[in-house]
C-alpha cells in the first residue's frame, strides 16, 4: 500500500483520538465535503450515543444470551459479526476486511433488490445487462455463491445459476448485509476468494412496533411495504414479526416491467430460561416481461463500428418473460449452557422455481440492411425451466476455555447442503428482427421446439470446521482453524439418458491462519492466510470435468474503531493465487453439446481497500471506500479488463437538529476507472469477410444520487430520493454488447410508525 495511505490512516487515527469525545466544527466542516452540511452543525457535537437494544428474552435475563447488545436502525455499521470464522468479533478483530450494510442505509438510499444494495458496496463491480441477468465481480474474482441467510447457504451446491437465488431475496428483510471480503473457506467451504454475502434477517422485538410505507417513482414504479411487530402474549416469551411487500412497475428499458411480492414471518419462542426456539417462513414471487437475452443487444456493426443506442435500447420482447417464485422454512435453536457455552443448531429448506422464454436474435447488426446476424442457430427462441431443492444444516459450539492462565476462545461444528438442480431447455425458432424497421417478432411455438434437453444435477457438500483464538497476550491475538469437506457432483440427463456424470471430492483441508495485534485502544495491525477451493462443472476436450480450482488468499492491514466502535475505518492489502481455473478454449463443442474448456495455472489478482463506516457525530453517519484490484496470469498479462480496476463509493446523510429539526439530507457518489473489452468478429459474419478485431471502451463514470427525508411528527415521514443526479451515461456490460444504466431517477415516499 502506498505510504500516503498509510500516513492518512495514522492521521486519522490520532485525529479521531483527540475528539473523541468532542467533533470541531471545522474539522467536520472539512470532512462535509462528501455530502451535506447545513445549520444543524454545532460546533459542541458529541460522539455518537449510540442506539441499542437488549435482545429479546430468549435466555437466561442474565446470560450473555440475554443481555447481548445489537445495533438497531439508525446505525451504518454494527459491533459485531461472524462470518469469518464463526467467532462472534467486533469487525476491528476481525482480520479481514468486512462491509456492513445497516438496514437504515438501505431505507435511506431506498434500495429494494439484493443487486442494488450490493452495488453500493465498495469494490463490487456489476458486469451483465440491464434486467435479469447481471454478475457482480469482487476482488478480480465473480461473486458465486449467492447470498448467505442467517449464515446458511442458499446456492446450489455446485454453483450453477446461483444469481437466481439471489434475485429473489428482498434486502427489506435485513437488519443488515455482511460482505467478508476474500475466501470464507471455514464457514463456507468452496468458492472464489471473491467475497461472502450473509444476510442478518429482521428478528422480532418485545415491543410492539409497526409501520407501512408506500413509494412511488419514474416509469410508473410503486411499491407498499409493512411491518409488524411485538409480543404474542402477556410474558413476551413468545414473540412474533410479520412483513410483506408488493411493487410493480414498467422501466426505462423498452417493454421491460417487472412486479415482485415478498412475504416473510418469524416466530421465537423462550421454550426454557436458557434456550430460543424460532422459525422463519417466506415466500416471494417475482414476475419480469419484457426480458431480454444477455447476448442479444449487440454494440458492434458487422463493419466494426460501435452501433449509437439509445438508453432504452432493448431486443426484448413483450411475450418474453422470466418468473421466479421461492419459498424457505428455517427452524433454529439456541441454548446457552450459562457457563460461557452456547451451541446453535439451524436447518433451512428451500424450493425455488423459474421460468424464462425470450428469444436471441444476433450478436452484430448488418449496417446496410438492419439484419441481426451472427451467434448460435440465430434467430431463435428459448425456454427454460428450472426448479431448485435445497437443504442446508449448519451445527455450530462456540466459548472459551482456559489454558496457560489465560482465556482463549473456541468455534467448532458441522455443515452440510444439498442441491437437486432441474433444468429444461426448449428452442424453437422465431422471426427475424430487424434493428431499422423495428419489427416485432410474433411469440414463439414450442410445440415445434428443437434441441430439447432435461438435466438434473446434484450437488452435496459436508464438513466440519474450527478455529480457536488463543490470547497470546493482552495485545495479541492468534487465529488458527480450518475446515475438512466432502464434495460429489452428479449430472444426469433425464431427456435422452446416457451415463451420469459424477465427480467427487473428500477429505479436502481448507486452512485459516489470523494474527491480530492491538496497537493501542484504537488500532489494530492484522494479517490473515485462507486456502480456496472451488469445484468446476466446466468439461475439458477429454469429456471428462475439470479439476476443481485451489489456490491462496493472503491479507494484511489496519483496522481503526472508534466511538464504542460506532466508527470503523481499515486499511488493507491482499493477495490471491489460484490454479485450476477453468477457461474458454476455443475448441468448440462435445458431441453431448457441453462447450469445451481447459485448466490454466497462475491465476493473481493483487489489490488494497480503504473503508470508513459508522458515525462521525450524533446525527452524521458515513459509509464508503475506495478500492484498487488488478488481476494477471502467469505471463504478467492483464486479465478481465472489462472490470474497473479501481472503484470509489461514499454514502453520508446528516440529521439536522435545532431549527432544521426533523430533516435528514445525504448524498452518495460512485466512480469507477475505465474497463474496456477487447473482441473479434468472425470472418463469416464481418462485412468485409475477414475477421475484425474490435474493441468497446468504458470511459471512468461518476454516479451522484441524493436524498432528503423529513419527519412531520413522530410517526410520519416523507422522503425524495434522486439517482443519478446528472443523468450519466454508461454501459454496464463491457462484454460486446449494449446494456446501458439506469439514467435519473426519482422516487418519493411516505412511512407511518404507529
Amino acid at each position: 500500500m502506498p505510504a500516503c495511505f498509510l500516513s492518512s490512516l495514522l492521521a486519522f487515527e490520532r485525529f479521531f483520538i483527540m475528539y473523541q469525545q468532542k467533533l470541531p466544527l471545522a474539522i467536520a466542516s472539512i470532512l462535509c465535503g462528501l455530502g451535506f452540511s447545513g445549520s444543524g452543525l454545532a460546533a459542541d457535537s458529541v460522539p455518537p450515543a449510540v442506539v441499542k437494544a437488549a435482545q429479546p428474552k430468549a435466555a437466561v435475563a442474565k446470560t450473555s444470551q440475554q443481555t447481548e447488545e445489537v445495533l438497531v436502525t439508525g446505525s451504518y455499521t454494527t459491533r459485531s459479526m461472524n462470518g469469518a470464522t464463526g467467532l462472534d468479533m467486533t469487525l476491528r478483530e476481525t482480520p479481514q476486511t468486512v462491509t456492513i450494510m445497516t438496514s437504515q442505509m438501505i431505507e435511506d438510499k431506498g434500495l429494494v433488490d439484493m443487486e442494488q444494495v450490493l452495488d453500493h458496496v465498495p469494490g463490487i463491480s456489476k458486469v451483465g445487462d440491464a434486467s435479469e441477468y447481471s454478475l457482480m465481480y469482487v476482488r478480480g474474482f465473480q461473486l458465486d455463491t449467492g447470498v448467505q441467510v442467517d449464515g446458511l447457504i442458499t446456492t446450489p451446491a455446485n454453483a450453477t445459476y446461483s444469481g437466481d437465488v439471489s434475485q429473489s431475496i428482498d434486502p427489506m428483510l435485513a437488519e443488515r448485509i455482511e460482505v467478508l471480503k476474500g475466501a470464507a473457506g471455514i464457514l463456507g467451504g468452496q468458492g472464489e476468494p471473491s467475497a461472502t454475502v450473509n444476510m442478518i434477517r429482521k428478528r422480532p422485538t418485545r415491543d410492539f412496533q409497526a409501520s407501512l410505507q408506500a413509494a412511488a417513482g419514474s416509469w410508473n414504479n410503486w411499491r407498499m411495504e409493512g411491518d409488524v411487530s411485538g409480543a404474542l402474549n402477556d410474558s413476551g416469551s413468545v414473540r412474533g414479526r410479520f412483513l410483506g411487500a408488493y411493487s410493480d412497475g414498467d422501466s426505462y428499458i423498452d417493454r421491460y416491467s417487472r412486479e415482485k411480492k415478498v412475504l416473510y414471518g418469524i416466530l421465537e419462542a423462550d421454550v426454557s430460561e436458557q434456550t430460543l426456539l424460532s422459525l422463519v417462513i417466506d415466500n416471494t414471487e417475482v414476475n419480469a416481461s419484457g426480458v431480454y437475452n444477455w447476448s442479444s443487444n449487440p454494440a458492434f456493426y458487422t463493419d466494426g463500428s460501435l452501433i449509437d443506442h439509445d438508453v432504452s435500447f432493448s431486443t426484448g420482447q413483450k411475450w418474453a418473460y422470466r418468473n421466479i417464485k421461492q419459498w424457505s422454512i428455517a427452524p433454529e435453536v439456541k441454548h446457552d449452557f450459562g457457563n460461557g457455552w452456547i451451541v446453535r443448531s439451524a436447518y433451512r429448506y428451500s424450493n425455488a422455481t423459474q421460468d424464462v422464454s425470450n428469444a436471441s436474435f444476433g450478436n452484430y447488426i448488418d449496417k446496410e440492411t438492419g439484419s441481426y446476424v451472427g451467434g448460435w442457430n440465430t434467430p431463435n427462441s428459448l425456454y427454460s425451466d428450472r426448479e431448485s431443492d435445497t437443504d442446508s444444516v449448519n451445527l455450530m459450539v462456540n466459548g472459551d476455555f482456559s489454558f496457560l492462565e489465560r482465556n482463549h476462545d473456541l468455534v467448532f461444528g458441522y455443515s452440510y447442503s444439498r442441491n437437486e438442480f432441474d433444468l429444461g431447455f426448449d428452442y424453437a425458432a422465431v422471426d427475424p428482427l430487424n434493428f431499422y424497421t423495428n419489427t416485432t417478432p410474433a411469440a414463439p411455438d414450442y410445440s415445434n421446439a428443437f434441441n430439447s434437453s432435461f438435466t438434473r444435477e446434484t450437488g452435496t457438500q459436508s464438513g466440519v470446521f474450527g478455529t480457536v483464538r488463543f490470547s497470546i497476550a493482552d495485545p495479541l491475538k492468534l487465529m488458527l482453524g480450518g475446515r475438512v469437506s466432502d464434495w460429489s457432483y452428479k449430472s444426469v440427463d433425464l431427456l435422452n439418458g446416457g451415463d451420469a456424470v459424477y465427480v467427487s471430492k473428500d477429505n479436502v483441508v481448507t486452512p485459516y491462519a489470523g494474527i491480530v495485534y492491538d496497537v493501542n485502544e484504537f488500532l489494530s495491525l492484522y494479517t490473515s492466510y485462507t486456502g480456496i477451493f472451488k469445484p468446476v462443472s466446466q468439461y475439458g476436450a477429454d469429456g471428462n470435468i475439470l479439476e476443481p480450482t485451489e489456490g491462496t488468499n493472503t491479507e494484511a492491514g489496519i483496522k481503526m474503531a472508534f466511538f464504542d466502535n460506532d466508527l470503523n475505518i481499515s486499511a488493507a492489502v491482499y493477495r490471491a493465487n489460484k490454479d485450476n481455473v477453468a477457461q474458454w478454449a476455443d475448441l468448440g463443442q462435445l458431441p453431448n453439446g457441453n462447450w469445451i474448456y481447459e485448466s490454466i495455472d497462475g491465476i493473481k489478482t493483487d489489490g488494497y481497500e480503504i473503508e470508513i463506516a459508522g458515525s462521525l457525530s450524533e446525527q452524521w453517519n458515513i459509509s464508503g471506500g475506495f478500492t484498487y484490484n488488478k488481476a494477471e496470469d502467469k505471463d504478467g498479462n492483464v486479465r478481465d479488463t472489462y472490470i474497473p480496476g479501481k472503484m470509489f463509493k461514499i454514502t453520508n446523510t446528516y440529521r439536522f437538529v435545532g431549527a432544521w429539526e426533523g430533516l435528514t439530507l445525504g448524498g452518495s457518489a460512485r466512480w469507477q476507472s475505465d474497463s474496456y473489452y477487447e473482441s473479434s468478429i468472425a470472418a463469416d459474419v464481418s462485412a468485409t469477410g475477414e475477421r475484425i478485431n474490435v474493441r468497446q471502451d468504458q470511459p471512468a463514470y461518476w454516479l451522484v444520487d441524493v436524498m432528503a427525508r423529513y419527519n412531520l411528527n413522530e410517526a410520519f415521514s416523507v422522503s425524495l430520493n434522486i439517482d443519478n443526479l446528472f443523468d450519466e451515461f454508461y454501459n454496464r456490460s463491457m462484454w460486446g454488447y449494449a446494456d446501458f444504466g439506469e439514467p435519473r431517477s426519482v422516487t418519493v415516499s411516505g412511512k407511518y410508525r404507529f
